[in-house]
Formats: C-alpha cells, structure tokens, sequence
C-alpha cells in the first residue's frame, strides 16, 4: 500500500448544522440549481450545511472534507439536511417509467435503512495477477471523477481512483474482468449503504419498478425564491442584503409573511 486512504475513516460522520440563516438557504439552493454534476452539488450542500464541533468551537466543513465521506455517508447527510427545507417529508411525487403518469408516494426519508461498514473498511485487500492490492472505499471524490469521464469503463476507473498502489492508474488498465469483479464485490463488502429508492406499483398502469428518492428533484429551495423574500423585505424596511440573510431563517420568513399580508389588506381596502 503506497498511500494511505483519503476516505474519511467515519461511514457516516456526526456533523452539527451550521445555523441555517439566509447565507446557508442561498448557498443551498445555488448549489442545488447549479449545472454542475450530481456529485459536486452534493459536496456544495455538505459543505454550505454542516460544521464540525471541536469543543466549544466550531468550524465549517470545506469542500475537500465533504469529497472524502463515504458515497453512502454523503447521501445519508443529503438526506438529513432535505428534512431541513422539505415541508412534506413523509411525501412525494414521483413519476411512472411506463406511462409517465404523477403519483404521490408516502415515504420518510428519516426512516430509510442504512447499513455500516465492513470488517477493514476503509480500506479493501484484493489479490490479483499483480499481486496482492489495496482499494479504498469509493468517497465523493471518487464520484465526482465518475461523473467528468462518463465514456471511461466506471469499473476501471474506480480500480484506478479507488487503488492505493502508486502506479494505480496504470494498473487498473491490466485487471482482467474477473479481477475487476472481484475489486468490485471487496469493494462493496466493506463500504457503507444506504437506501435510496423504493419498489412502488403504478396505481395507473400497474407497473411495478424501483424509483429513486432523490431529495435534489424536490426537497431543496430555488435561489429566487430566497431572494424574493429578501427583496420583500428590503423593500419594507431598507435593510441591506446582508443584514437580511444573516436573519435566521424562521424570522426573514416571518418578516416576509408580514410584508405580504400588509400588503394583501392594503389591496383588500382599495378594492372596498
């Protein structure tokens, strides 16, 4: 083993909430909307939602500390922080392969099952034809490199990212299929899993599938909707942007829903 892993040794770390102010939302919700890649929006989330206590101190989490949690560590807290903005959490939407028709689907995402580790996690032995082989368990960055090569063999190039051998790269090249299959079973063996989808019937056409919960398509804020409450309430009180996104979020959302209604009584009065 030439280098020692990069995937954080906890499966899925115990990270507090930052204080979810208008900075954090807007953070989100950019991150959310953004064209970037899957991987890396979920590695902006982390990074805009949690923060790591040490003491009495806290500390934002950056962006290569989220890259290195575990792909199942990574959606669990994607998960925790959707119940953080979702006002349904018990309810979805979802959309039949077969037919294309809506349905809701009741479902909480703070009951889906999660699994822990294997024995050695987070770290694979695998023997192959090179001899014996290290794998580290598949992080965020590890998805991230999956996501800009999508014409490469995703097996090798998690051979080539996942390796600890220092020519890893070049020796991904040389596994054989049966090598790649058993890099592959290891590799699953010892890392973390969590539940992402579920199997619903169509109530409309009967067809019977797995469909993914995906708390991105749903569960996050757009950044216009953040910035048309703070509008709302610059305009009222001639606040500046920053002074209204460092308002938590219960009290900007207050200030909003007071603004509104002043005005949906000024309009009721004119129209009598």
């Amino acid at each position: 083993m030439d280098r020692s892993p990069a995937t954080l040794s906890s499966a899925f770390p115990r990270l507090d909430f930052r204080l979810l102010d208008g900075h954090a939302q807007l953070a989100v919700a950019e991150a959310a909307g953004s064209g970037a890649s899957r991987p890396v929006k979920v590695t902006e989330i982390i990074a805009a939602s949690f923060v790591l206590s040490e003491g009495r101190a806290t500390r934002p989490i950056d962006l290569d500390t989220a890259r290195h949690i575990t792909a199942a560590g990574r959606e669990w807290l994607l998960q925790r922080t959707a119940l953080q903005f979702y006002d349904c959490p018990e309810w979805f939407e979802a959309p039949c392969i077969a037919c294309g028709a809506r349905f809701d689907l009741k479902l909480s995402i703070g009951d889906i099952p999660r699994t822990g580790p294997g024995s050695g996690f987070p770290v694979a032995e695998v023997q192959t034809g090179l001899g014996k082989r290290y794998f580290e368990s598949p992080n965020g960055a590890h998805e991230e490199a999956i996501a800009l090569n999508p014409d490469r063999d995703p097996r090798r190039l998690i051979a080539a990212q996942c390796g600890l051998s220092e020519d890893a790269e070049v020796e991904a090249s040389k596994f054989t299929e049966s090598e790649l299959d058993s890099i592959e079973t290891a590799l699953e063996a010892i890392s973390p899993d969590i539940a992402d989808g579920v199997e619903v019937t169509c109530p409309e056409c009967g067809y019977a599938a797995d469909t993914r919960i995906d708390p991105l398509a749903f569960a996050f804020p757009r950044p216009v909707d953040v910035l048309q409450e703070v509008h709302l309430v610059a305009r009222a009180y001639r606040w500046s942007e920053n002074a209204i996104l460092n308002l938590p979020l219960t009290r900007r959302h207050a200030y909003a829903e007071l603004i509104a209604r002043d005005s949906r009584t000024g309009r009721q009065r004119r129209a009598h």
